[in-house]
């Protein structure tokens, strides 16, 4: 598990970096560095209800709380774009770049968020997808 290190510049200028990833209750889960903020993802299973969800809409992805919400639905995999880092899948994730999350430019008294934290995060959203 690497330690998250804030920077002032996004992905499109440095590489994204992988801050954790592995398995939780079956469960595949990645925790990214895009730079300025970090993101996490689970990966759900082709067995489970939430497989066909589409939409971070849907009354069911809303439903799971976590920092800010779902916001990211790959059917696809993540982090398509960056060959290092690609997971394929169909994964749900969400980011650390909400109102009082620390930002170089815009907020830099905000919460600096620790791996360990969001993998704390990635497993609370586990156990709730578990119990789905």
């Amino acid at each position: 598990m690497k330690e998250m290190i804030y920077k002032k510049i996004r992905s499109g200028s440095i590489p994204v970096e992988m801050l954790s990833e592995g398995t939780y209750k079956n469960y595949q889960y990645a925790i990214v560095s895009f730079g300025t903020h970090p993101c996490a993802y689970v990966q759900i299973p082709e067995d489970h209800k939430l497989y066909y969800i589409y939409d971070e809409f849907d009354p069911n992805i809303e439903s799971i709380c976590c920092h800010g919400g779902i916001t990211h639905i790959a059917t696809d995999g993540i982090l398509r774009g960056n060959v290092e880092n690609f997971r394929d899948g169909h994964w749900i994730g969400w980011d650390y770049l909400h109102p009082g999350d620390y930002e170089a430019n815009f907020c830099p008294y905000g919460c600096k968020w620790t791996t360990k934290e969001m993998f704390d995060e990635v497993k609370n959203v586990i156990n709730q997808l578990a119990q789905m």
